[in-house]
């Protein structure tokens, strides 16, 4: 289960699981971030482990510059065929969150939809946020959206099962060694097969601390995509940092 982010996303029952997560959720999100970034028309944004494009997609059809890089070859495909469909320029790379580089530097990075903690180590999962600071603009944004770890340990659902274009979705829910970990049954006709999550659970005060250790400055807190104030019963913790 250690590199089970290289099976899952690779899979394509990854979007029947996720359907739910659709571009309408994508487009509320993404225009939070614009208000409370306001960025130029010329800023050039970073979506960093961006999956299949959701919010790096609505960011180049507003007209920004928009680079976004996944590990998963899969989602690229899929962003990279809705970005054609509607004649947006955006560039997509393959590269993994541990390890890219950039000279060129940034007004805003992305990291949404919990792209963070999936690696064993604290080195490992919080490299990339420590790069960054040197790909940023003097006064760029990071935009970082990662679940709520005292809400998720008040109101975790250890079970539920799911019916969607023919398939059984069952998805097992636990803790383990601070992580959530996630065992996701897929069944079709006399067929199954198994796929994991696993993400490191971080408090808002440890990440804050990381970010502040790295040079960055907390601007705002929200709970959710629509823009509501942080709580420990927001569902999200998103948070707006200035280098």
């Amino acid at each position: 289960m250690k590199n089970w982010y290289k099976d899952w996303f690779s899979s394509e029952e990854y979007f029947n699981v996720y359907n739910h997560r659709d571009l309408n959720e994508a487009h509320l999100f993404c225009n939070l971030i614009l208000r409370e970034t306001q960025p130029k028309k010329d800023a050039l944004i970073l979506d960093a482990a961006c999956g299949f494009g959701r919010h790096a997609l609505f960011f180049a059809s507003k007209g920004y510059n928009v680079i976004g890089f996944d590990l998963s070859k899969l989602f690229l495909n899929k962003a990279r065929n809705e970005a054609a469909k509607s004649s947006l320029d955006i560039k997509l790379i393959c590269a993994d969150i541990r390890n890219v580089c950039f000279k060129t530097r940034f007004d805003l990075i992305l990291n949404l939809f919990t792209s963070f903690g999936y690696f064993e180590s604290d080195e490992e999962n919080f490299s990339f946020i420590q790069r960054s600071y040197n790909f940023l603009n003097n006064d760029g944004w990071f935009v970082f959206d990662y679940l709520n770890k005292t809400y998720l340990e008040k109101n975790l659902k250890t079970e539920t099962i799911r019916k969607i274009n023919g398939l059984v979705i069952t998805e097992k829910r636990s803790f383990r060694d601070n992580r959530v970990i996630k065992k996701i049954e897929i069944k079709e006709g006399n067929n199954f097969k198994t796929f994991y999550e696993s993400v490191k659970l971080y408090s808002s005060n440890t990440l804050i601390k990381k970010f502040e250790q790295f040079g960055y400055k907390l601007v705002n807190l929200y709970g959710d995509y629509s823009g509501s104030s942080y709580s420990d019963n927001s569902p999200r913790l998103i948070m707006f940092f200035k280098k």
